[in-house]
């Protein structure tokens, strides 16, 4: 029997061979609280640019119009959320520990964008037999790699891409970062694209709403965040 085998409730081999009978309606309990959102992700020159929405829904209720979904994991290192937010702020907490110890470990230098992501990949990899619910872009500027956004999947994947878009919105908001990315942008341009790029999500994407939250994380100096009504 395979170890897979083991660790499925309700249709494993174990499970029939032990006289236990579980009824499958239980196995759909979980799908009835999900959650959506829209995250957005592009480079410019010397910056990166994240946005959110504020929503965060149960299946078909609004649970809060006021969600956070921007986290700084370093100054210069941030990240967006997407899914069940237990698992998103408990790995949020646990990237930007790991990536402090690193920083003081190395005399307070910034760890690089990917290695960052890698330390991410190899969390979310090692519990994929009971996965994180987490979709997440993570991005920074340092003066070895300039500008990164990586696209982290639940398993641990890793795409590094010039734009990037997560959540229940991504369909819709991918259709605006196509259309208008282009090379050496500038911050506002940039902004402006995410912006946009969110809206449209907002406006098709029940899950979606209430508001566009965008940081701007630059080579030099803080980062800047922005709060939009809609």
């Amino acid at each position: 029997m395979r170890k897979e085998d083991f660790l499925k409730p309700i249709n494993s081999e174990l499970m029939g061979n032990s006289g236990i009978h579980v009824s499958k309606s239980h196995n759909n309990a979980s799908l009835t609280y999900k959650t959506g959102t829209t995250t957005a992700g592009l480079t410019c020159k010397d910056a990166i640019i994240l946005g959110t929405d504020k929503r965060a829904t149960m299946s078909y209720f609004v649970a809060s119009k006021t969600a956070e979904k921007l986290h700084k994991i370093q100054n210069h290192l941030w990240m967006t959320i997407a899914g069940g937010v237990a698992d998103a702020l408990f790995l949020v907490d646990i990237l930007r520990a790991e990536t402090t110890i690193y920083q003081l470990k190395h005399d307070k230098k910034p760890i690089k964008v990917q290695s960052a992501g890698k330390l991410l990949s190899n969390i979310l990899y090692q519990n994929k037999m009971f996965p994180f619910q987490v979709g997440l872009i993570l991005g920074g500027v340092t003066e070895e790699e300039g500008p990164v956004i990586l696209n982290i999947g639940a398993y641990g994947s890793i795409l590094k891409s010039k734009f990037a878009s997560v959540g229940s919105g991504q369909g819709f908001s991918y259709g605006v970062l196509e259309a208008k990315f282009e090379e050496n942008l500038s911050i506002e341009k940039g902004k402006e694209i995410i912006k946009k790029a969110i809206t449209s999500s907002i406006i098709r994407d029940m899950f979606s709403g209430n508001g566009i939250d965008i940081a701007v994380i630059k080579k030099e100096g803080p980062a800047e965040r922005e709060f939009i009504p809609i």
